[in-house]
């Protein structure tokens, strides 16, 4: 028995149990995912001379979202009469943790990744390509109008930005001609690339905006049309699941920016920080900066109209990524 204890004690405080249950694992990412929702909401409020969460918790309101997060988990589930039950119920979960699965994949240090691979960037972009897949089958399964206008909004925006998404990653290879996102962050030890990416920084951001739904590209959920859009008849711990999943993804996008871009984790050196804290905290504090921005557009920006959404993407975007791979092509050859 003593044996038994002491090998669970020995893989408790293992490396491996560490990075996987606590940081940069499961524990640290739903508490990001958290923040996230806490953050945004102080962000819009500021914007528009509000307070925002206050007086549920002693600090700004941060126990809020515990009281929101409760009060959706008692909420009954209304599930419609119409709808295809199984499929209605299992979609959310389903697509509520996929995001989980980006996370193993992305290095927030030279130490802190769960899952370290030569081809991490392909594996994080298959991910993000099939995390909306189960939102799309959750809102066919509702079998109702608006989830059904929701859906195909939705399936148009996919289409129109994952394309530009995928072709701006094409350049950050060349440049350093690995798939290894680990790879990608020594490449920018000197310089990071949105110097000499600039165009691809752009494109990949403005895709990930659309990627995660946020306005100006909220289209599939507009609420002044669309009632909720595919999100209309959730509620309860199925509506708690998707907000996971968008918050997650967001989270996700925004690190993986600064991975490709922003130089991941080099940074000046911080006196008397040792450097498997320092380098994560690099990392997102450049991913708090562009989740920000991503966060201040909902509150200073109009939701933009569906056919200029998919001009954006196909005609602006996607030509830009392509003039891009020619240009870090031209760079690769004749001057890095």
């Amino acid at each position: 028995m003593n044996g038994v204890l002491e090998s669970l004690l020995k893989f408790i405080l293992s490396e491996e149990f560490i990075r996987a249950a606590i940081f940069p694992g499961i524990t640290f990412v739903l508490f990001y995912a958290l923040f996230t929702v806490w953050y945004e909401r102080k962000l819009l409020a500021r914007v528009a001379l509000r307070i925002g969460p206050l007086h549920v918790g002693k600090v700004a309101g941060i126990l809020q979202l515990v009281a929101d997060a409760v009060k959706l988990l008692t909420k009954e589930v209304v599930i419609p009469s119409k709808s295809s039950r199984k499929v209605f119920f299992i979609s959310p979960v389903i697509g509520g943790f996929i995001p989980l699965l980006i996370f193993p994949f992305m290095p927030l240090g030279e130490r802190w990744v769960i899952f370290p691979s030569d081809v991490s960037l392909l594996i994080v972009f298959a991910v993000i390509a099939i995390s909306p897949i189960p939102f799309i089958i959750a809102a066919w399964a509702s079998r109702s109008k608006y989830p059904f206008i929701g859906m195909i909004r939705l399936g148009f925006q996919l289409f129109a930005y994952e394309v530009p998404l995928f072709l701006a990653l094409i350049p950050v290879i060349i440049l350093s001609g690995s798939l290894d996102l680990k790879d990608i962050v020594y490449a920018q030890q000197t310089i990071p690339f949105i110097l000499l990416l600039p165009l691809s920084f752009i494109v990949f951001l403005i895709s990930s905006i659309a990627e995660v739904e946020r306005i100006p590209f909220d289209l599939p959920t507009a609420e002044q049309e669309l009632v909720a859009g595919w999100t209309t008849e959730y509620s309860g711990v199925l509506l708690e699941f998707i907000q996971l999943g968008v918050y997650l993804k967001a989270d996700a996008l925004a690190i993986l920016t600064s991975l490709l871009f922003l130089g991941g984790w080099h940074g000046p050196d911080i006196p008397f920080i040792p450097p498997d804290i320092e380098q994560p905290l690099w990392l997102l504090l450049k991913s708090l900066v562009l989740l920000s921005f991503i966060l201040f557009l909902r509150g200073v920006y109009p939701r933009i109209t569906i056919d200029r959404l998919l001009d954006i993407g196909w005609r602006i975007l996607i030509p830009l990524a392509l003039l891009n791979i020619f240009i870090a092509a031209f760079l690769k050859i004749y001057i890095l």
